[in-house]
């Protein structure tokens, strides 16, 4: 079945309709004509000091050995549908609510909307894991905004890794290599507003790439515009590194319940580990080096 712009479940298609569409949707994939199965090799690398086991190459993405069948863009439309063992060269838009998506590489160069992996406004339970997200060097967003979560999801080469809205958890994944588009601030994870927000036990990495650029941070949290508030966000056992400030968060934020605890920093920012305004929570910070506590630039 050749996939160019598909919509799953209420099927439609921007060049031919889809002729067969299984009863879980893409259970095993679809694939694009003349394309070869990708099968995930192993690795060895490892994702550096931090806390125990930290996430990277050997235990995010697509599990290795895993055979995946070639395919294109996706537009998912059925509640509950499973998307699983999917080479996916182009981007994924979600509109459905309790849809899954394992075991599956998508690469997104030119996402219609800015992110590689869309949740649609009004969508819910999204859950991503043991994927690989890949912006290809120019995609502006990884995934976002609201009521998803990623588990041993590698996500690498755009802008932003993820962007964080109402109801999100991300845990034991790894955000590398992002890339700066233009004059944007590249994050490995940024919230303007949202509540309900958990970081736990993931990798998050944005050391100085070969020009030198440190990028922004590897966690950005503000609220750049309005009123727009941060409530109840919790950044528990991760490993931080790079970035200006490694945290940032701004001094103009409108929040409540913020706590980052038990994470630990990388030596490659710029300035310091974490900036923040004051009544933000920071309990058991330390250096990956020399197991230091430190203290928090105060901003406001």
């Amino acid at each position: 079945m050749a996939v160019s712009r598909a919509t799953v479940g209420g099927v439609t298609r921007r060049h031919r309709a889809l002729v067969a569409l299984l009863a879980v949707v893409l259970v095993g994939g679809c694939g694009t004509e003349g394309g070869d199965d990708y099968v995930r090799p192993a690795t060895t690398a490892s994702a550096g000091d931090g806390p125990a086991s930290p996430p990277g190459p050997d235990d995010t993405g697509v599990p290795p050995g895993t055979v995946l069948e070639p395919s294109g863009d996706l537009d998912v439309t059925e509640d509950g549908a499973v998307v699983d063992g999917l080479d996916i060269t182009g981007c994924v838009v979600v509109r459905a609510d309790d849809v899954t998506i394992q075991n599956t590489r998508i690469r997104c160069a030119d996402p219609d909307t800015a992110n590689v992996v869309q949740v649609a406004d009004g969508a819910t339970g999204l859950l991503v894991q043991d994927t690989e997200i890949d912006g290809m060097g120019t995609a502006d967003i990884g995934v976002g905004w609201s009521d998803y979560t990623l588990r041993r999801v590698e996500v690498h080469r755009t802008n932003d890794g993820a962007r964080l809205g109402d109801d999100v958890l991300i845990e034991r994944s790894w955000f590398h290599d992002m890339i700066r588009q233009g004059e944007l601030h590249p994050d490995c994870v940024q919230a303007t507003q949202g509540t309900g927000i958990t970081l736990r036990g993931n990798t998050f990495d944005v050391p100085a790439d070969g020009s030198g650029d440190l990028n922004n941070a590897a966690i950005m949290l503000g609220s750049e515009t309005g009123k727009r508030r941060l409530e109840q966000v919790l950044v528990v056992g991760n490993w931080l590194n790079g970035g200006n400030y490694t945290v940032n968060v701004r001094q103009d934020t409108h929040f409540d319940d913020v706590v980052f605890r038990g994470n630990v920093y990388g030596p490659d920012s710029r300035y310091g580990p974490a900036q923040a305004p004051a009544g933000v929570v920071f309990d058991g910070e330390t250096m990956s080096e020399t197991d230091q506590v430190w203290a928090v630039n105060e901003v406001g």
